[in-house]
């Protein structure tokens, strides 16, 4: 039997104030339960989509993330929601974007976690699904 994906964890020092951020970039509340100054928080993601869970952990960030989260824009440009997330408190760290439009960009989240943003899905569809990482 296979074992779907239940949540993608993200370790963190604040996981409340971490937890906001990331509910404002995908859309979805926080679950009600979660308080300031918890263990954890919690976002439970629409259509199944696998739950973002934020734990408190004592060390900090060190090195690049082993894995990190692609978001495709929906609504929005790559460039746009890039913009958009830079004014709630994303970091800019790196350019893929090339000439042509297609790439991505490297954003990092208020603790640095690392995460991608690709073309939305019109945008692919403009330059032929070639502008995927």
């Amino acid at each position: 039997m296979p074992s779907p994906i239940r949540n993608v964890t993200i370790d963190c020092a604040d996981p409340y104030e971490l937890a906001k951020f990331w509910s404002q970039v995908i859309g979805a509340p926080l679950h009600p339960e979660c308080e300031p100054g918890e263990e954890e928080a919690f976002i439970a993601t629409p259509d199944g989509q696998p739950g973002l869970l934020f734990l408190r952990v004592p060390e900090g960030k060190k090195v690049k993330n082993r894995i990190h989260l692609d978001l495709g824009p929906n609504g929005n440009t790559r460039d746009g929601e890039m913009e958009r997330l830079l004014g709630i408190g994303a970091t800019f760290l790196s350019d893929f974007r090339r000439d042509d439009g297609t790439g991505f960009v490297v954003l990092g989240d208020p603790e640095g976690n690392e995460f991608c943003i690709e073309l939305s899905d019109e945008e692919l569809a403009a330059v032929g699904n070639r502008g995927a990482k």
